[in-house]
């Protein structure tokens, strides 16, 4: 069993925060809080998974983002 890098671990945070803001979000009735909560959710995510640095998963969710926008 390997240990996790520091981006794996750095996107777990970014996770937690997240999901931090979209309960925050919904429990104050703040949608963009919310979106913003997801989205940084979705780049910890990837970030822990694949090791990105914080910038690449951003910007990998961005892309996301910006491709299946309605």
């Amino acid at each position: 069993m390997s240990l996790p890098s520091v981006e794996q671990l750095k996107g777990q945070w970014q996770q937690h925060l997240g999901a931090a803001k979209v309960s925050w979000g919904n429990l104050i009735d703040d949608q963009p809080l919310c979106a913003a909560g997801r989205a940084q959710r979705l780049a910890g995510l990837l970030q822990a998974r694949y090791a990105f640095s914080r910038d690449d998963a951003e910007a990998q969710v961005k892309r996301l983002l910006a491709t299946h926008k309605g």
